[in-house]
């Protein structure tokens, strides 16, 4: 294969000349060869002849070698699908075929096609498969490649800085191994990257220079554009945003070049976000919405997240509330289908597999070692059966420590039930003290109070002027407003005990009358929205969504700061959902995991007694929060309307 660009000319003429059809796709590939940095565009067109030739004679291992770069080239630009056919076709070819290079190619694209749709947990086992074939041939530099997009998952999936640096320089000693400077290149953009999420601006700016040398020695035209973007993004937080969308319309022209779909809509909604910043409104929107079309067509999740994100800003600053949180609603939409706590679970798991899977093959060599040696030392007759003794010994000490671990796992996991449930039992305890102790003091504080006035007032009649009618008319006015003063902070009592309205008419009007003291505090707004049937849930249920509703309401009351509480309750076919939302501050979750209150503990034993699951969104740098629970229908014994006589009786 020719790899001299000056050859260029002289392999499209010998094109003319050539009548057989392996030799063709072989110059084909030559010419993609040469092009594929520089010139994405006329490459993909060589290429997809090269593979419409293979699949038209038939030749296994041409499909192989053609497909492998076919279905990155669609993959560039949006067509995701039918790039993945294209290769898993060829990881199926070239595995039967022994072509492992090919194979750990193919993996990788699949991989970065998987990472462009925003699936990370997909995109993780392809990596990991392309780094294992490629160190089963010793190709240090495919092997440094696989390692870096492994790196990107860790530092943009899993956001674990730490780890995805440690991967890198691992990568980076792989490249100076297989002499793959281009791949340092790679790094130190990745790099740079982790420095500008750390706020870092110089140090990223040193470091996408750096990798910019490197690509402009390889043409690569694509890097450079990932490096021309990354120096927008340095300059635009710097608020220098001449100078950023510099850098970003640059990126846009060579992404256009390379008809790099992902890459363009990337580089629009940059853009977009300057001209925003510049007070450009109308140019902000045009980008934007140009960017999220683009994004969306080709199933670019993070940048159509983005698109929303950075106009829901725009118009909220343009006092255009309404279409801000249209916007942002979509954003969260995208947002809560791109990534969640079980992708991310995913994502860890595969992680695990893979290192401990790496250590296993270190034992494993290990092993051998030993193996090699015991079969030297076999000659010593009395040598081999004092190995033998040693052997059975150091298995009856496996046995034993195997034995004892056990135990100690199993003393471990009683203590831990036990401590659980002690804890449930003292948050039961805690929670049955603070409400007696709350019952009192509203007894005392309001009620007593009331008491005492309504026999104050009384007290008039004793005096000679209570012989007036004038007199007995202002006694029993004033005695019949503290009356009703009593009945309504009583009724209020009995509601913080047990409201008779879910007793007698269920959780829906529950929940409705509890939004409507709150509203009527005047503290803050609650608003109740319940999408169910007029079914009745079991007791236990009803009541245990209600106190835990009712415990969350009150703290968000209490530390929030919120002006606004939205309470909803949905029920379908198959799940429960209740939903508590508010627009106060947002907080560290594990603070509240891990507190010493007893506000989790009381809401995890009413979670414990329905089989509820829990979900909980909060961040201490953004406004607004949102308690999730959900039971699954299957879990739930239905009670007809018609047996609420028998339940209230």
């Amino acid at each position: 294969m020719f790899l001299n660009a000056q050859n260029l000319d002289s392999l499209k003429h010998s094109l003319k000349n050539v009548d057989d059809d392996s030799t063709r796709i072989e110059t084909y590939l030559a010419i993609h060869d040469i092009l594929k940095l520089s010139d994405f565009s006329t490459a993909s067109k060589y290429i997809d002849s090269a593979y419409v030739t293979a699949k038209k004679i038939n030749w296994k291992l041409g499909i192989a070698k053609t497909g492998q770069f076919h279905g990155a080239a669609l993959s560039l630009t949006g067509k995701s699908e039918q790039a993945k056919q294209v290769l898993n076709e060829v990881v199926k070819i070239s595995s039967e075929l022994g072509e492992v290079t090919i194979q750990a190619y193919s993996e990788m694209t699949l991989g970065n096609i998987e990472y462009d749709l925003s699936n990370y947990a997909k995109a993780l086992p392809h990596y990991l498969a392309s780094q294992k074939l490629y160190e089963s041939i010793d190709n240090y530099a495919g092997s440094s490649s696989a390692l870096i997009w492994i790196g990107i998952i860790n530092q943009f999936g899993l956001k674990d800085y730490a780890k995805a640096i440690e991967v890198y320089k691992n990568a980076s000693k792989l490249a100076e191994k297989g002499n793959s400077t281009l791949n340092q290149g790679y790094i130190y953009s990745n790099l740079a990257t982790i420095y500008y999420e750390q706020s870092r601006f110089d140090s990223a700016i040193n470091y996408i220079k750096k990798s910019n040398l490197i690509k402009e020695t390889f043409n690569d035209k694509r890097g450079l554009a990932n490096g021309l973007e990354s120096l927008g993004n340095c300059y635009f937080y710097m608020n220098d945003l001449d100078r950023a969308v510099g850098y970003y319309e640059q990126a846009l022209t060579m992404r256009k070049a390379l008809a790099d779909s992902t890459g363009i809509a990337s580089a629009y909604i940059n853009v977009g976000r300057v001209y925003g910043e510049k007070g450009e409104i109308d140019r902000a929107f045009t980008a934007l919405d140009k960017g999220r079309e683009i994004a969306e067509n080709i199933g670019f999740k993070e940048g159509v997240q983005q698109a929303f994100l950075v106009k829901s800003d725009f118009l909220e600053k343009a006092s255009r509330y309404k279409e801000a949180l249209f916007s942002y609603k979509s954003f969260k939409t995208v947002s809560d289908s791109m990534y969640n706590i079980a992708s991310r679970r995913v994502l860890e798991e595969l992680q695990l597999q893979y290192e401990t899977e790496k250590k296993e093959q270190q034992i494993a060599l290990q092993e051998a070692q030993l193996g090699e040696q015991a079969l030297k030392l076999e000659r010593n007759r009395l040598l081999m059966i004092g190995l033998v003794l040693i052997a059975i010994l150091f298995l009856a000490v496996i046995f034993l420590v195997r034995n004892r671990a056990k135990k100690n796992e199993q003393l471990i996991l009683q203590q831990a039930q036990l401590k659980l449930r002690e804890a449930e039992l003292n948050a039961v305890i805690n929670s049955q003290e603070k409400e007696r102790n709350r019952f009192a003091r509203d007894l005392h504080d309001g009620f007593g109070q009331l008491i005492s006035v309504l026999k104050l007032n009384l007290s008039g009649l004793n005096d000679k002027d209570a012989q007036h009618p004038e007199k007995r008319l202002e006694v029993f006015k004033n005695g019949e407003s503290v009356i009703n003063d009593m009945y309504a902070e009583l009724r209020s009592i009995c509601f913080d005990l047990m409201p008779q309205t879910l007793v007698k008419k269920g959780i829906t009007t529950a929940l409705k009358e509890f939004g409507d003291r709150i509203t009527q505090s005047k503290k803050v707004v609650c608003e109740v929205i319940v999408f169910s049937n007029k079914e009745r849930l079991p007791e236990i249920v009803e009541i245990s969504l209600f106190r835990i509703c009712q415990e969350w309401v009150n703290n968000v009351m209490k530390y929030a700061d919120a002006s606004h509480i939205t309470i909803q309750l949905t029920r379908d076919e198959t799940e429960l959902t209740l939903t508590v939302e508010d627009d106060g501050k947002g907080f560290d979750t594990e603070l509240f995991y891990n507190g010493k209150g007893n506000g989790w503990k009381n809401i995890q034993t009413r979670l414990n007694l329905i089989k509820g699951e829990f979900d909980l969104d909060s961040h201490p740098d953004r406004r607004g929060t949102m308690m999730t629970v959900n039971l699954h229908e299957a879990s739930i014994k239905r009670i007809p309307t018609s047996t609420e006589k028998q339940i209230t009786a």
